[in-house]
């Protein structure tokens, strides 16, 4: 079984020991890239911990990944540079739910500053038991991965915006979401 790889930096360690709980609890294997709580380190630098967890998520060897850091602003920022990885930062479950439904993030994010413990481990229960939808959501992630694929190469993406419509325009990508409507509540 894939393991979940985690990462933090000072000022996420104490929500990571908490995910650590819940994640044995639960029997759930994990990877602890993160920063240790040393009383001699004033501070340690999120982008190594990103670094190594997208790493393991990009390269197929985790099941996903869990960043935290003071806001999750900045780890989450780090990860995203890495070609595979769609890490996403999130204080709700609602949000860690369509994150995984609608945009198939492979690295869960976290504020250890901003969140409760709690409320933390509710969105990582969420974030690791919801399944991506796929079908429409299949074309905008395709775009991306295509811009990543042109971008990480020293290019920039120049790709004209299309439109999705259902109405009459010759040029739009037409999406009947009528064919979905169990698949998106309103």
């Amino acid at each position: 079984m894939k393991k979940v790889y985690i990462g933090n930096d000072t000022a996420g360690y104490y929500l990571k020991s908490k995910c650590i709980e819940y994640l044995e609890g639960k029997g759930i294997p994990y990877v602890d890239c993160g920063s240790e709580d040393d009383p001699d380190i004033e501070a340690t630098r999120y982008p190594f911990f990103a670094a190594k967890v997208a790493k393991a998520v990009a390269s197929g060897e985790a099941r996903c990944g869990l960043l935290i850091c003071g806001t999750g602003i900045g780890i989450s920022m780090a990860a995203n540079k890495f070609k595979g990885v769609c890490a996403a930062l999130v204080n709700s479950t609602y949000l860690a739910r369509m994150t995984r439904r609608h945009n198939d993030a492979n690295i869960l994010c976290l504020g250890g500053r901003t969140i409760g413990e709690w409320e933390a481990i509710d969105i990582l229960e969420t974030f690791l038991n919801t399944e991506y939808d796929g079908m429409f959501h299949d074309g905008s992630l395709n775009l991306i991965r295509e811009a990543e694929e042109y971008m990480m190469n020293d290019n920039v993406w120049q790709e004209e915006p299309r439109k999705i419509s259902t109405g009459p325009l010759a040029d739009a990508e037409i999406f009947d979401r009528s064919r979905y409507r169990d698949h998106f509540p309103l």
